[in-house]
This record gives structure tokens, C-alpha cells and sequence, in this order.
């Protein structure tokens, strides 16, 4: 949900920055002010601005002193759009609130002193723990393969609005031109609200009145939005008390279908083929934050090689990220922050088993699903959800922790299909509870390493079993792919070597391409990205196609000519 009307205030740029290792700064007041030399750039994560800060992962305080001019009877909040682990927030030395999670959008209402300098200061507390969202024991012991980034490392703004606004938008639409909207309004008085419809030559397909919170309408004669042409219309919902404008917002959507049915993914009627990359949101320096032009390099490299589809491995990606999305029209699997590929190194299996039957743990789990869900609903790139990467699910409370957790996202969204991204292959017990099976498989890498045919023929078979146990069910390959030090070459191909990596791919695509059940690949992974600290990495996970700044690997013009000669769309 997005606004021009609402004024707002940028929090981009230089802020005070402390260092808390013993957690010492509630007990000192630091909520009060801070009395540190160092500056740090906000939006970016700490870790990378400077070398002392690289492996630090606890406790850090930001300060940003802002002058206000008066902003008459609104109501302000402050916004950030990913900050983490854990935040709090101190304005004019009084607590605000706290806030649990690194990749979901969140507010907080605030009381801001006008004309006069007013003290912002927020405590980051990105501490690794078991029972965070996704576990770790430290910052190179986790359950997950990719660095624990902290700070402020989305953007963060002060927005004002009147006491009458609009609080939450859903937007459903189809194909065919159907429109429904339904609005959470947030106002004290007799209110109306108007809808428009704009396409993107500036015409005006709908204007209208409304005293209802839900509108529907078959708009009629629309250009449905795919791929080939991510055609976005332009919605906005106004609020007026006594014919005065109040509040207006606006959002960019697209008309179209998503079904499941007869072992195929259907885009508006038609079936679709998923060609892409996992990904994941690294850039040296920056860190978790993406710059715009990063986003647009990463947006037209993965359409010159033809991909149309990645999935947000392992949380929900950045506003602007999904927002090129929509507009480029790329197919997006849509995951939040749960990932256990190794999590067998976190905690035992008892305390595995623990987890994921302790009530309280599922709904903190919720509690990030219905902030992702909220934030990212009405995007026509989303067509699916992935409740979560790798987990133990060959053990049975995991299995049924999934199958409540695929029952309530339903509750929350049911236009779209559901899956999960599976690593335990045939001994998954959790494959029946979802709309669509997504396994990832390194055979040829992780195990009958060196020996890429023998992986294959092994993906192959278990493929084969799975598909009977489920034939109505399509499959995607969500994960494959091998490590490749950019500059490495070897002849025959041994790993590590770009030759290595190309063929691993290459070999993978052309025999598993042939099971009319296969309905996508996505490569692990589109770039090279930061990991813990661990002997089988080399700083970065080098599993992308590109490197880290984006140069390809040879395996990148290979990718290019089975994405666009081998694989149907």
C-alpha cells in the first residue's frame, strides 16, 4: 500500500552508532541519547562499513536527530521496511516499542515535538538464537546458509496521517476483469470512499463512489498480466469525510488467474514453465540492502538469459525488489525467514522435535506469516508461497508443524497455491499438504561428489518415486547447482571449476527436463553471496552463475541456451 498524498520524511543517511557487546545501554539510558564518534549509513547493514564491525552480531544503537515543522492534527508513525533482529525504538528518550523480525515491514505510532529537533534512537539486537526466525547458535553455527546481516538494512521513514485513513487494503483480482477490494478503514466518523481505476496510458476506467468496505466490480476489457506482458493498472482508494479528502492511497495491480490442476501451474488458463534462480539479497558493502540499481542490473540479467521466475530465498525480499517484479513481469515464490537446512547443527533431534511442537513457537511463526502476507498480498509477481526452506520434515512433528502452517497461510490467503522447499526427497512425510512439491537436490555435489552422471541418475530415481506417490501433484526442482570459483577452469571438469558447475547444470536440465511432471527449475543460485564462516566455504557460497558484483561465470551463457532452447515457457 503506497502513497502520494501522505507527507512523509526520509530516514536515509548518516546516523550516530554505538557498539553495546555487554548490554548495558537500557541500564545506562541510552534510550535517552547516545554519546558515541561513530557514523553509520542507514539503509545497509553494520557489518561491511567497517572491518570492526564484520563478524559482530549482538547489540548496536543508532541515534538520528531530526528538526520537525509543524504537521497539525496527523497522526505520525515511523515505518521501516526491515530492521533486525530485534528492534526497539526511543523517541525523546520515551519508549515506543518493540518489534521481532529482520525481513517484514512494520510500524510504530509516535508523538513528535514540532518545530524543534526531536531525538530518534533505536537499539538493534541481532544476537543468534536457536528460537529466532531462522535459528542459529552463533554467527557461524546456524541453521542457515547465508550471513546474519544486522542494522537498519531497509529503508525507514516518518509518515503523517489524518485520524481518518485507510489502515489495510486486499486486492483479488482474475483474468477476465473481475475487481474485488476490500478496505480497513480507521476513522471516528460517517466517512465515504471512492475508487478509481487508472491504465497505464492515464485513462480512467473506474470512478466511483462507495459507502462499503468491500467493492466489486468486472471492470470488463482488461489486458491480463504474464510474463510476456506485465501489464499494471493503477488502483486508488480515497477517503472523504464531509466531500474533504482525508487520506488516499494506491497500489499497482495486476489482472490474473493462478490454479493448480491436472499436475500443471496455469497462468491465466494457460500453463506456465518456472525458469529461474533462488536468490538472495547480498551486495559487498551494502550488505542485505539492495540499491535500486543493483535491483535493475540483477532484473535485466536474469531476463537476457531468459529466466522468468525466482523464489525469495530464505525471507520476503525488499519493497523495491518485488516492486520490479511486478513491473518486469517475473514469476515470484514468496518464503518467509524459515530456514533449517542445517539445523541439525543448532540443536538435537529431541530438541528439534521440541520446537516445532511448542505452541509458542508456532505463533511467533504466524505472526511473521500474517506480516508477509500483509505487506506483499496484492502483487500479481506473487503466485505462490513457500512456507519454508529445508526443514527436518522426515520426522513427524515438523510434518504436522507444516500441515498447520499450510492450513492457517490458507486462512489468510487462499488465492494462491502452497508449497514448501523439500530437501529430504523420499522420506519427506510433508509432501501431501501442499499444493505443489519443491525439492532441491545437490547430488553431484553433496554426495557422489566429482561424479555428476551418478547424481543424476539418482535425482532421477527418486523423482520417479515421488511422482507415483503423488502423480496429481507437479514438481518444480527448487534448488541444484554446484560451487564455481570464478576463474577456475578445468579440463576434464573437476569441481569448483566453472566446467564443473556448467555441466552439473547443463546435465541436470536435459535429463530431468524429460518428466512431463517437472514443471520448473530454479538454479541455486542467481549471484555468489556471503555465509558463515565454515570449511566448505570459501568466504561466499560460490554457487552463482554470476559473482558477487554480478560478472558472469561460463555457466551463465550455458544457463542462456537452455532457458531459451531447451525448456518450454
Amino acid at each position: 500500500m503506497r502513497s502520494f498524498y501522505r507527507p512523509k520524511i526520509d530516514l536515509q543517511g548518516f546516523w550516530k552508532f554505538k557498539i553495546d557487546s555487554e548490554n548495558v545501554g537500557e541500564k545506562n539510558e541510552w534510550g535517552k541519547g547516545l554519546e558515541s564518534e561513530d557514523i553509520i549509513y542507514v539503509p545497509a547493514s553494520w557489518n561491511e562499513q567497517n572491518p570492526q564491525w564484520d563478524q559482530f552480531s549482538s547489540i548496536a544503537w543508532y541515534q538520528k536527530d531530526l528538526f520537525v515543522s509543524s504537521y497539525e492534527s496527523k497522526k505520525a508513525w515511523i515505518v521501516f521496511e526491515g530492521a533486525g533482529y530485534i528492534t526497539k525504538l526511543w523517541i525523546n528518550g520515551e519508549y515506543v516499542g518493540t518489534h521481532e523480525g529482520s525481513f517484514t515491514q512494520f510500524k510504530f505510532p509516535i508523538k513528535l515535538n514540532t518545530n524543534e529537533f526531536n531525538k530518534i534512537v533505536v537499539k538493534i539486537d541481532n544476537t543468534p538464537s536457536p528460537y529466532n526466525l531462522p535459528p542459529a547458535k552463533d554467527l557461524n553455527i546456524a541453521a542457515f546458509d547465508f550471513f546474519n546481516y544486522g542494522g537498519i538494512q531497509r529503508p525507514v521513514y516518518i509518515e503523517f496521517v489524518d485520524e481518518c485513513h485507510v489502515e489495510d487494503i486486499t486486492v483479488y483480482t482474475k483474468s477476465n476483469g473481475h475487481l474485488k477490494v476490500e478496505i480497513l478503514p480507521e476513522c471516528n466518523q460517517k466517512y465515504s470512499l471512492r475508487f478509481k481505476l487508472v491504465d497505464k496510458e492515464g485513462k480512467v476506467l473506474l470512478d466511483e463512489e462507495s459507502s462499503n468496505e468491500i467493492y466489486e466490480k468486472d471492470v470488463g476489457n482488461v489486458t491480463p498480466w504474464s510474463p510476456d506482458n506485465p501489464y499494471l493498472y493503477t488502483l486508488i482508494v480515497e477517503i472523504y469525510v464531509d466531500e474533504n479528502l482525508k487520506d488516499s492511497i494506491y497500489e499497482r495491480i495486476g489482472f490474473r488467474d493462478v490454479e493448480v490442476k491436472n499436475g500443471r501451474i496455469y497462468l491465466n488458463g494457460k500453463p506456465i514453465f518456472l525458469k529461474g534462480f533462488g536468490r538472495h539479497e547480498d551486495f559487498p558493502i551494502l550488505g542485505k540492502f539492495m540499491y535500486g540499481a543493483v535491483l535493475v542490473r540483477d532484473f535485466y540479467l536474469m531476463r537476457k538469459i531468459g529466466a522468468n521466475s525466482f523464489r525469495t530465498s530464505h525471507y520476503p525480499y525488499s519493497n523495491e525488489h518485488l516492486d520490479l517484479a511486478d513491473e518486469m513481469g517475473f514469476l515470484v515464490i514468496l518464503e518467509p525467514p524459515l530456514c533449517y537446512s542445517n539445523i541439525s547443527r543448532v540443536m538435537s533431534q529431541e530438541e528439534i522435535a521440541k520446537m516445532f511442537s511448542d505452541i509458542k513457537y508456532f505463533e511467533k511463526v504466524k505472526h511473521t506469516i500474517k506480516e508477509m502476507i500483509r505487506q506483499h498480498k496484492n502483487r500479481p509477481s506473487v503466485i505462490m508461497y513457500s512456507v519454508m526452506n529445508e526443514p527436518p520434515s522426515d520426522m513427524y512433528e515438523v510434518a504436522e508443524f507444516i500441515k498447520k502452517e499450510v492450513k492457517f497461510l490458507k486462512t489468510l490467503d487462499s488465492s494462491r497455491p502452497v508449497t514448501f522447499a523439500s530437501h529430504r526427497s523420499v522420506r519427506d512425510l510433508a509432501l501431501e499438504y501442499v499444493d505443489i512439491i519443491s525439492l532441491n537436490y545437490y547430488h553431484g555435489w553433496y554426495t557422489e561428489w566429482g561424479d555428476i552422471d551418478s547424481g543424476v541418475r539418482t535425482v532421477a530415481m527418486e523423482l520417479e518415486e515421488i511422482h507415483k506417490k503423488f502423480p496429481e501433484k507437479p514438481i518444480i526442482i527448487t534448488e541444484f547447482g554446484a560451487d564455481a570459483i570464478y576463474g577456475l577452469h578445468s579440463d576434464p571438469p573437476q569441481m569448483w571449476s566453472e566446467e564443473y558447475q556448467s555441466e552439473m547444470i547443463r546435465k541436470y536440465i536435459e535429463a530431468l527436463r524429460k518428466n512431463n511432471y517437472i514443471v520448473g527449475f530454479h538454479i541455486w543460485n542467481f549471484a555468489d553471496f556471503r555465509t558463515p564462516q565454515n570449511p566448505g566455504r570459501t568466504i561466499l557460497n560460490r554457487k552463482g552463475i554470476f559473482t558477487r558484483d554480478r560478472q558472469p561465470k561460463s555457466a551463465a551463457k550455458v544457463v542462456e541456451e537452455l532457458f531459451k532452447n531447451k525448456l518450454s515457457s
